[in-house]
C-alpha cells in the first residue's frame, strides 16, 4: 500500500474516530439565538441541556475512562487483521526453525543456570519497556477522552494534534530518529504551521461570537460562555497530556523497530493488555457502561462501532504501515493536515452556523502551504 493511502487513512480514520466519540461524550451545545432575553444567564443555560427542549445531548463524562478502555481492547483485533492488512507476519517454517533453535539451546546442561537467569533478566526488561509505553500512550488517550467531555471537537483535534506535532519533532531531532536534512527549511515552515493554528485558535472565538454561539455582556464587556473554563481545562489537560506521545514515538522506534514481527504483534496486544489494567482503577464506583451507553441516546452504540470499524483499527494499521515504510518525521505531517480537515468537516457539517473572517481563511492557508512543503520534504523510503 502506497504512503500516501496510508498518509490520508490516518487523516481520515482520525476524523472519524474523534467525531464519534464526540458524539458520544459531547459537551452540551448552546445556541445564544434561544436565549435572546436573558443572555448570560446560567441557568437557562443549564436548563438548556435538556433533551427536549434544545434537542442536544448531554455530556456523561464518567464515561471518559470507559470509552479509553474500549480504545485499547480495540488494538487485540490487530493480530487477526494482520493478514489482510499486510502487517509483517513471519511464516510456520521460520517460527518452526526457531522453536527447533530454542530447543537445541535448552538441551545445554552446562549453560542451563545463566540461561535462566538471562532470561529472566530479559524478561524483566521487556516488561520494563512495555510498561512505559503503556503507561505513556494510556495518558494521551485518557487525556483525550476526557477532553471531548468537556469542549468540541475541533478544539479537541487543535490542541492534541499541535501538542504531538510539537513534542514528537522536537524529540525526534535531539533523540537522532529523525534525518537532518534541510533542517533550517523545514524548522521554517515548521514555525509557519505553528503561527497558521496560532491564527486559526484566535479568530475561532471571533467566528463562535458571529455565529451565535457567544455574545457579549453589555454590562461587563466580557464573553457570556458557560463552558469557558471547561474549554480552558480541557485545552490544558489534552495539550499537556498529549505531550507524552513524543517519548512513546522516539521509545517504540528505538524499542520496537528491530524486533521480530511476530514478537511485534504480542508487543501491540501486551501495551493495550498493561493499558487497561492502569485504566481500570480510574472507573467511576457509580457507573455502568451498558447503561450509560442507553442512557445516552439509542445510537451511541451506532457510533461506538463506527469509532472502531472507521477510526480506531484503520489510524493504528496505517500509523504502523506508514512508520515501518516512511521516515518517523513524516507521520508528523498528518498532525498538521488532520487540523485543516477537521476545520472542513465542522465548516461543512455545521454550515448554517459558521462564519468565516479573513485572517482565519489567512491562518488556513498558511497551514495547508506548511502541511504540503512538509510532506514532500520529509516523505522518502526508510
Amino acid at each position: 500500500m502506497s504512503s500516501n493511502l496510508l498518509w490520508l487513512t490516518v487523516l481520515g480514520s482520525y476524523i472519524v474516530q474523534t467525531k464519534s466519540f464526540s458524539k458520544i461524550l459531547g459537551r452540551p451545545t448552546y445556541n445564544n439565538n434561544n436565549n435572546n432575553n436573558n443572555i448570560g444567564n446560567i441557568n437557562n443555560i443549564h436548563n438548556a441541556t435538556d433533551d427536549s427542549k434544545d434537542n442536544t445531548i448531554k455530556p456523561i463524562k464518567n464515561l471518559s475512562v470507559q470509552i479509553a478502555i474500549v480504545y485499547f481492547a480495540a488494538w487485540f483485533l490487530l493480530i487477526p487483521l494482520s493478514r489482510f492488512w499486510n502487517l509483517p507476519h513471519k511464516s510456520s517454517s521460520t517460527e518452526n526453525e526457531d522453536v527447533e533453535v530454542s530447543n537445541l539451546n535448552l538441551d545445554r546442561d552446562d549453560t542451563a543456570q545463566e540461561s535462566k537467569f538471562s532470561v529472566l533478566c530479559s524478561k524483566l526488561k521487556h516488561f520494563s519497556k512495555i510498561f512505559t509505553l503503556s503507561l505513556f500512550i494510556s495518558i494521551a488517550v485518557l487525556s483525550y477522552t476526557l477532553a471531548l467531555t468537556m469542549t468540541p471537537a475541533f478544539d479537541v483535534t487543535l490542541i492534541q494534534n499541535t501538542s504531538i506535532f510539537e513534542i514528537t519533532t522536537l524529540l525526534y531531532g535531539v533523540c537522532g530518529v529523525s534525518k537532518r536534512q534541510n533542517v533550517f527549511r523545514n524548522f521554517i515552515f515548521m514555525m509557519m504551521a505553528l503561527i497558521g493554528i496560532l491564527i486559526v485558535s484566535y479568530t475561532n472565538a471571533t467566528c463562535d461570537l458571529l455565529a451565535g454561539k457567544l455574545s457579549i455582556n453589555k454590562e461587563t464587556g466580557e464573553v457570556n460562555d458557560p463552558f469557558l473554563f471547561d474549554r480552558l481545562k480541557a485545552a490544558l489537560l489534552c495539550g499537556l497530556g498529549s505531550l507524552t506521545i513524543g517519548p512513546f514515538a522516539v521509545l517504540s522506534n528505538k524499542w520496537l523497530t528491530n524486533e521480530k514481527p511476530s514478537m511485534n504483534r504480542r508487543n501491540v496486544s501486551y501495551i493495550a493488555l498493561t493499558s487497561i489494567c492502569l485504566l481500570i482503577p480510574f472507573i467511576p464506583k457509580k457507573s455502568s457502561f451498558w447503561m450509560d451507553m442507553n442512557s445516552n441516546n439509542e445510537s451511541g452504540w451506532l457510533f461506538l462501532m463506527i469509532a472502531i470499524v472507521g477510526g480506531i483499527l484503520p489510524n493504528i494499521i496505517s500509523i504502523i504501515l506508514l512508520n515501518k515504510n516512511s521516515p518517523p518525521e513524516f507521520v508528523t505531517t498528518a498532525n498538521l493536515a488532520v487540523i485543516v480537515l477537521m476545520g472542513i468537516v465542522q465548516g461543512l457539517s455545521e454550515s448554517n452556523e459558521t462564519y468565516i473572517v479573513r485572517w482565519e481563511v489567512i491562518g488556513y492557508i498558511m497551514l495547508t502551504c506548511s502541511a504540503i512543503f512538509l510532506f514532500i520534504s520529509l516523505r522518502g523510503k526508510k
